[in-house]
């Protein structure tokens, strides 16, 4: 039987112009394709003289009459399934960003011809614990799981379900759970590697781009430390794969679970259970965390190693040492007048290196001496990473590796670290984390401080290890009643989210409200378009940028996606988690 011609609606990829097309795909075509031909086939069609790669997005559909169709040059293999197509257009409106865009992330790295026979039954998979077992079995559920416990019964309960969708921070971690699977004999992918494997219906595992995963009709998902910056994209469109695949879990039915130590205010406020191990559960799987209250030292010595700091460094434990600040020293005063150091050009600051100025840069500008009243000595103020890793050889007496967030590696042996919180990503394990300044961290200018000041307590914990174990966390601060010391030291997240969740409210932020971030050459124009739309208010940041937000999502999103963009370069970013 002849094949006959088919016209097909193709979406190029184009980002530009993310708009559909009517091409006719010729039987030759049809007859020589390695897989059926359907919604989400990729093909090669020419567009403004440029042969560019595009998505089968309708099939049989019908051209304005008297029109002469440009032909599919090529079928290029397997791309992403029809609903994943949809579920790009519902991402394109939630964080206005061209269909293209998400469906990048939903297709193959390389040609896929065809997918590879899928799995029969669901594996059998034992040792599943109650908390997991009842987490899936609401449909949907929230579950506080603390740092140092094993998250393998969770991860077991989701793959034992049948098609399950399984997402983690960082790709390393994604990996480690796909040993585990396949060696518990579960048909396993790792996304995007093996996306044919997914696209079968294996058990899917990977990072962010895996909530795009072609896995059809999924039976459960599971997002693993909800609570990381990680699972949002940092470029414009700023989606999160949680949203991602809590979207995709309520059109197919599936049961899903979000796990975190510290779960997020959105999803705190999604409407789902909330599940815990237990206060014995949860003290136990948090280590030790050690306050050293430096509110009475005088901040004008620049004095940055405290008692308890002392003690833990010459314990001759592993010891890994935070400060978020890099170089030697931001500020110099001088120890007579106290006259700050600054540029003779232009007046910045300068910090202090032995026994010469410096820029903020690290380059020698000229010799420490005052202007003012010539004196020579100076004391520093908010000493970086480099100026702290001199001093503290010399505090604990050994040797100390500077750890940047480069991928140099670090020498075999070490056993004391000082770095940035690149650090914690970097070292493997220790016995102790010091953070030299946490009220960097918890007075930082961003309305997500506080859950970012304990995300970073999370992934100390998960290196120290439980309290058992001997596990220690020492925080120097001038504010040890802080919510976020109180909620870790308790080992109780509960109390950081209850105070949070009131002062979002009442400072109309996320998650209480929807903002959206305008920069770019081209956003007083946009910002200009857009006017005052009712139920949406419009602010200026001093910094070029603007601030749209609206209690109702929907209603800010719709204001937005109705104005005309300008030319030139835009950014929209909806919820960014920095701002």
């Amino acid at each position: 039987m002849a094949v006959e011609p088919l016209v097909v609606r193709v979406l190029p990829d184009e980002p530009a112009i993310d708009r559909e097309f009517d091409y006719l795909l010729p039987a030759d075509l049809i007859e020589r394709a390695d897989a059926p031909i359907e919604v989400g086939t990729i093909v090669r069609v020419d567009l403004k003289g440029r042969r560019v790669r595009g998505w089968i997005t309708e099939m049989g559909s019908t051209p304005p009459s008297g029109v002469q169709l440009a032909r599919v040059r090529k079928v290029t293999g397997v791309g992403p399934p029809a609903p994943i197509l949809d579920l790009a257009a519902w991402a394109s409106h939630n964080w206005l960003g061209p269909r293209p865009r998400f469906l990048r992330t939903a297709s193959a790295e390389r040609v896929v011809a065809g997918l590879p026979v899928a799995p029969t039954a669901a594996p059998e998979l034992a040792s599943l614990d109650t908390l997991s077992a009842e987490a899936f079995a609401r449909g949907g559920a929230v579950v506080r799981l603390p740092p140092c416990t094993d998250e393998w019964p969770l991860v077991a309960a989701a793959a034992s379900r049948g098609r399950a969708l399984i997402l983690t921070p960082t790709l390393s971690q994604a990996q480690r759970l796909v040993m585990q699977l396949r060696r518990a004999r579960v048909p396993t992918a790792l996304y995007p590697r093996d996306w044919a494997q997914s696209a079968a219906g294996h058990v899917t595992v990977g990072a962010r781009s895996a909530a795009w995963a072609p896995i059809r009709d999924l039976d459960t998902v599971l997002v693993l430390d909800e609570h990381d910056e990680g699972y949002q994209e940092e470029s414009a469109p700023t989606w999160h794969a949680r949203g991602v695949a809590l979207e995709r879990a309520r059109r197919d039915g599936a049961a899903w679970v979000v796990a975190s130590p510290t779960p997020s205010l959105e999803s705190l406020t999604s409407g789902a259970s909330l599940l815990t191990v237990g206060r014995a559960g949860e003290r136990a799987g948090w280590p030790v965390l050690e306050v050293a209250d430096r509110r009475h030292e005088d901040p004008t010595t620049s004095e940055w190693c405290s008692d308890e700091l002392t003690r833990i460094l010459r314990s001759g434990r592993r010891v890994v040492c935070v400060l978020n600040r890099k170089g030697r020293a931001r500020l110099a005063f001088c120890h007579q007048c106290g006259e700050m150091a600054r540029h003779e050009e232009g007046g910045r600051a300068l910090g202090l290196d032995g026994d010469r100025f410096v820029d903020h840069e690290g380059h020698d500008v000229r010799p420490a001496v005052c202007e003012h009243c010539g004196s020579t000595r100076f004391r520093r103020a908010k000493l970086g990473v480099t100026g702290v890793a001199v001093e503290l050889e010399a505090v604990a007496r050994r040797p100390v590796v500077e750890v940047s967030g480069q991928g140099d590696k670090l020498p075999a042996g070490a056993d004391l670290y000082v770095g940035t919180e690149a650090v914690l990503h970097r070292v493997s394990e220790t016995d102790a984390v010091a953070f030299l300044d946490f009220d960097q961290e918890l007075l930082a200018p961003r309305y997500r401080a506080d859950e970012e000041a304990a995300a970073l307590l999370v992934r100390a914990a998960r290196l120290v290890g439980p309290r058992d174990a001997g596990g220690r966390i020492l925080v120097q601060t001038r504010m040890p009643d802080h919510p976020v010391i109180e909620a870790i030291r308790h080992a109780d997240p509960g109390r950081l989210a209850r105070p949070a969740l009131e002062e979002r409210r009442a400072l109309l932020q996320p998650p209480a409200w929807t903002w959206a971030s305008i920069s770019g050459a081209a956003a007083d124009e946009f910002v200009e378009r857009l006017g005052s739309p009712l139920g949406v208010e419009v602010t200026g940041t001093g910094d070029g940028r603007w601030r749209a937000r609206s209690e109702d999502r929907a209603v800010l999103l719709d204001a937005l996606e109705s104005v005309e963009r300008p030319p030139g370069r835009l950014r929209i970013a909806v919820d960014p988690l920095r701002i």
